[in-house]
């Protein structure tokens, strides 16, 4: 009984709770995304060639 009551309250509130669920993987994609930036080659090169300009 209460398992079916649970189920079927999770089952109502799965979209409410599949946009904060999305908004978080977001997040955290775009952090790694930015925090892998530091170790790539190409990006390293671009810091190196913008620097010897100035």
């Amino acid at each position: 009984m209460l398992f079916k009551l649970s189920y079927q309250n999770m089952k109502k509130s799965i979209k409410d709770y599949a946009i904060y669920f999305l908004t978080l993987v977001l997040g955290v994609a775009i952090f790694y995304m930015f925090n892998s930036l530091d170790s790539q080659q190409a990006m390293l090169q671009v810091s190196r060639f913008t620097t010897r300009n100035y």
